[in-house]
């Protein structure tokens, strides 16, 4: 299976990929809806605001706090939205 999806994409001009939390989850990405995810933390504006440009633009410490403490994980990218496709795909073959 992975050979032909290796096909697929080389030989593909544009890809697109719809992808959830099972994707994120799996390769050790917290969710938002879990126990501890980010809807359950307990800060002074629900993460759906937080993650606003126009949160970033009137409160950028409060903004790069919550960043920092819940969007950056250990051993990932905190640039690249793939991290966890690369994952994924490295544990694949």
């Amino acid at each position: 299976m992975v050979p032909a999806l290796e096909k697929i994409i080389a030989e593909s001009d544009h890809i697109v990929f719809f992808g959830g939390a099972g994707v994120s989850t799996e390769s050790g990405i917290p969710d938002f809806r879990s126990v501890d995810g980010l809807y359950h933390q307990k800060y002074d504006y629900p993460p759906e605001a937080i993650l606003s440009h126009t949160f970033w633009e009137e409160n950028p410490e409060e903004f790069y706090r919550f960043y920092r403490d819940k969007l950056i994980v250990k051993g990932q990218s905190p640039t690249l939205p793939t991290c966890g496709w690369q994952s994924w795909s490295g544990r694949a073959g």
